[in-house]
């Protein structure tokens, strides 16, 4: 979601209203925890002051994280309100605005991508758990692992010991 400083500078005189599907689900699946993402709602006004833009702006869609016990995906649905405030790079920003929102450009587009991506980030879950747990199915592998049960632990021959396995064969 990208907006050109003349396009916002209209917020002057009255404020700006959108409501657009942004997807960033690449961005949001390099973090470590999120399996997928679907599209994200973001709705919201853009204000201005100066060369200070407001926006204040609700995000709403699924991610889907790893349940905490079992590995099975669980679907996190999130509703988010945030505010982000962009100042021109280099020049100092007004006292009463909040740090924590405050965001610097450079140039002719202001882009939120980056901070949307992350506030959804910032609030996801340390853990989440599945409602079932039973129905629940583990991936039976993944990125340099796999599901190992007790039954195949004890057929599996170590393989420093394969040649000593042989030689009980052959009687």
């Amino acid at each position: 979601m990208k907006w050109t400083v003349q396009q916002l500078q209209q917020a002057r005189y009255e404020t700006i209203q959108f409501d657009e599907i942004v997807q960033i689900e690449d961005r949001l699946t390099e973090h470590q925890d999120v399996r997928a993402a679907s599209d994200i709602r973001l709705e919201g006004t853009v204000t201005a002051k100066r060369n200070v833009y407001t926006f204040k702006f609700k995000l709403s869609g699924d991610l889907t994280l790893a349940c905490a016990r079992t590995l099975a995906d669980v679907a996190w649905p999130f509703l988010l309100e945030g505010t982000a405030h962009f100042v021109p790079e280099g020049e100092m920003p007004p006292s009463e605005l909040d740090e924590e929102d405050l965001y610097t450009y450079s140039g002719e587009i202001i882009d939120l991508s980056h901070v949307i991506q992350e506030h959804v980030l910032v609030k996801i879950p340390l853990q989440v758990f599945a409602d079932n747990p039973s129905d629940a199915l583990a991936p039976p592998s993944g990125n340099g692992w796999e599901l190992v049960t007790d039954e195949a632990k004890k057929k599996q021959v170590d393989p420093r010991l394969a040649d000593l396995a042989k030689f009980f064969d052959k009687e």
